[in-house]
């Protein structure tokens, strides 16, 4: 039995929302770049090279925001879409930085990261509002300048990659009925259904422990 992955569970999640994104209507696929500023992934090549850039300070074209699947529960949210900021190093370390369209060109942005190294206030996996993405080199110009960036900073029980994302997916989502039904059905859709309980057992132990 494999061990569950991030690449893998990130990439059929990916798959999903990028098909979502090309059926949305072409005024919102043309308004979202405005929000963001940079590139959004329209298919599946693009989001897996988005998905496997490694940041070493330079914002280039790889750095495509991958599409989510729509969170109809929520009609608040217009678009949700993310993307994995990875540094390079022994013991590679993966942040998430999540971008809504919440209505028009009204936006919001987040920043799932692992703890900073020692000693460090933000010694800690966290989550926080951020006025910037892409490690600060895109500004959010949509934003209220008020907004604050730097705390609250939400702590969140770990600092690893998997776990970290399924923090960011089931704050979108949901848990029971929501990103655990997108789990089941994503796998499906793949014919990898063996995999499932890889990464409901992940979510689990990372929400109910």
């Amino acid at each position: 039995m494999p061990a569950a992955s991030l690449d893998e569970v990130m990439k059929l999640y990916a798959r999903r929302g990028v098909a979502e994104w090309r059926a949305a209507p072409a005024e919102l696929r043309s308004r979202a770049p405005m929000c963001l500023g940079l590139g959004i992934a329209d298919d599946e090549d693009q989001a897996a090279v988005a998905m496997n850039a490694t940041y070493e300070g330079v914002v280039d074209s790889r750095f495509k925001f991958i599409p989510m699947p729509k969170v109809p529960r929520n009609p608040g949210i217009e678009r949700s879409f993310f993307l994995p900021i990875r540094k390079p190093g022994n013991n590679e370390r993966v942040s998430f930085e999540l971008f809504l369209i919440i209505t028009g060109r009204h936006c919001i942005g987040f920043r799932f990261e692992p703890a900073h190294p020692a000693p460090n206030p933000h010694g800690y996996g966290h989550v926080q509002f951020c006025k910037t993405l892409l490690r600060e080199n895109l500004p959010l110009t949509m934003l209220p300048s008020w907004l604050p960036d730097r705390y609250p900073a939400f702590a969140i029980s770990t600092s690893n990659p998997l776990r970290m994302f399924l923090s960011m997916v089931t704050a979108m989502h949901g848990y029971q009925g929501g990103i655990t039904q997108i789990i089941v059905e994503m796998f499906q859709e793949a014919n990898r259904t063996s995999q499932v309980n890889l990464y409901l057992n992940e979510l689990s132990a990372l929400l109910l422990n």
